[in-house]
């Protein structure tokens, strides 16, 4: 590991640029991960308690401050490794301000094995929140060597899509392993057919083949013939949030990647994302990301992002 980890910084900005326009999706025969977004920030300094539906593991490079989770403080410092997880209320908190590194996350459980379903299911429920690298070097290790790819010194040199997708499964495996529990056989003997989570996962397809349709509780639960509480229920255990902030975060998402690989008007990118109205779209997608659609496509993450409401 470099002493001066410092000297990464000058990478943030270009592996903000190419990861989240490159580096989106990343699988093996066994395992399928959707990548909603990489981030890699100079300084973070406090944000707001939040939750996601999702997981997302942070590296912290150099800096110090704490890690709050439902109301346990973990200290951070250069070389901690900590994972939100979906469903849990957290925050970050530094006075001094952080260089961070994260990834926001989830597998793909259609194209995953029963192995690594279950993996992540007791990652998500049983995962360490907070490890010192010295404790598991490898997350550490794969984090530095993936933003040396950017590294200032050695400008113009482009490497291939399946250096960096290689590069970033391998990270994710390794923050599977660090913060998660050992799996054997008596785990898969355990754990039953859940018949709530298969009926949340037809929801969740349903939702996604039609965003850029209006949805409501009404119209899905009639899809799954089920009642619209029980729905709303399947919603909070399964989806970690509420059924409208669930749809909004897809939503979000979609038109995040619209904004960044297509030249669609931002009229259009809302309307293909579900939003009733550009000015809906604006104030959702800016409260979610921080940062107006405009401003997100302008920037195209060739700078080092501000937004701290996502980490």
């Amino acid at each position: 590991m470099p002493n001066n980890k410092l000297a990464y910084v000058s990478s943030f900005k270009r592996a903000n640029s190419v990861l989240n326009r490159s580096v989106i999706r990343v699988e093996n025969p066994e395992l399928g991960i959707q990548i909603h977004y990489w981030g890699f920030m100079p300084r973070h300094f406090d944000n707001m308690e939040h939750k996601h539906s999702f997981f997302e593991a942070c590296y912290v490079l150099t800096g110090n401050g704490y890690y709050l989770e439902e109301g346990v403080e973990f200290p951070l410092q250069s070389g901690t490794l900590f994972l939100s997880r979906p469903g849990i209320q957290h925050q970050i908190k530094s006075a001094e301000g952080l260089s961070l590194c994260y990834v926001a996350f989830e597998p793909d459980e259609i194209s995953s094995s029963d192995y690594y379903v279950l993996a992540f299911q007791q990652l998500a429920k049983l995962g360490s929140p907070v490890l010192q690298e010295e404790l598991n070097p490898t997350p550490g290790l794969l984090w530095v060597s993936l933003i040396s790819l950017f590294h200032s010194n050695s400008p113009g040199i482009q490497y291939p899509n399946l250096v960096l997708n290689s590069m970033a499964l391998s990270l994710i495996l390794s923050i599977l392993t660090a913060h998660g529990p050992a799996l054997n056989a008596d785990h898969f003997v355990a754990e039953t057919y859940d018949e709530g989570h298969f009926m949340f996962r037809q929801a969740e397809l349903f939702i996604k083949d039609n965003l850029n349709e209006p949805l409501s509780l009404e119209r899905i639960s009639g899809h799954l013939h089920i009642t619209t509480r029980h729905l709303t229920r399947l919603f909070r255990k399964y989806g970690h949030q509420s059924f409208v902030h669930y749809v909004q975060e897809l939503r979000v998402q979609k038109a995040k990647h619209l904004l960044l690989n297509t030249s669609m008007q931002i009229k259009e990118v809302a309307v293909l994302s579900g939003f009733e109205s550009v000015h809906y779209f604006t104030r959702v997608f800016t409260t979610k990301l921080g940062v107006s659609p405009a401003r997100f496509r302008r920037s195209q993450f060739n700078e080092g992002r501000s937004d701290s409401s996502m980490s």
